[in-house]
């Protein structure tokens, strides 16, 4: 079903989410999540059939919530369109950061510090605040250990706390940008290659734009 709407994309999720579960709002991203592996997942929904410029994914180990598809990553920034996030590690300040965000009339769907980044990471991009200085402003205002990345309609990006306990490794060349928890999920993606990888410093973070 298509529905088209010209009003405050904002007001209109909201609603909808109080009368069903809604995994995302946009144009140009799609969120694919369930319970199971990855090979289930995709056998289910065919994700390997998608095309597209960029993405993210996630396969989660829960500690801190429900294993639900509502619990699982990736995590939409609830009320805006094309925007979410994969993340690894703890949101300490989640509570005082979900208060100040509510207060400012936003919501969220589950008690997740990662829905608590994308909405974070959205609410900057809403006041046109660019992607690269959100980023920022998260390592600053975030508390705990934390690395993720984002994905929204045209850029990817990534940021790491100061602490950098998580870890994260990059691969980038000319053609492109591979980006995972271990440097074993790389090697599965370009199997016999030996890939020039590094570790992104703490604090450090990074955006990449889709080419037009």
């Amino acid at each position: 079903m298509i529905v088209t709407f010209d009003g405050p994309i904002q007001k209109f999720s909201y609603a909808v989410e109080h009368a069903a579960t809604v995994l995302s709002i946009g144009t140009s991203l799609d969120i694919i999540k369930d319970i199971g592996t990855a090979e289930e997942v995709d056998e289910r929904y065919d994700v390997q059939s998608r095309k597209g410029t960029h993405g993210v994914g996630h396969v989660r180990m829960a500690t801190e919530s429900d294993v639900t598809p509502e619990a699982a990553h990736p995590f939409w920034a609830t009320g805006f369109a094309d925007i979410a996030i994969v993340h690894n590690g703890q949101i300490t300040n989640y509570w005082k950061m979900r208060r100040r965000l509510g207060q400012q009339g936003f919501e969220f769907r589950t008690e997740n510090d990662s829905e608590l980044i994308a909405v974070f990471l959205a609410e900057k991009l809403s006041k046109s605040v660019p992607l690269l200085r959100a980023l920022e402003y998260s390592i600053d205002e975030l508390d705990g250990s934390f690395s993720f990345l984002v994905s929204t309609k045209d850029e990817i990006g990534y940021a790491k706390d100061r602490l950098a306990v998580k870890p994260m490794v990059l691969y980038e060349t000319a053609d492109l940008v591979a980006i995972a928890s271990e440097e074993v999920s790389l090697n599965r993606l370009f199997p016999g290659k030996m890939l020039d990888t590094n570790e992104p410093l703490p604090g450090t973070f990074k955006t990449w734009s889709k080419s037009i």
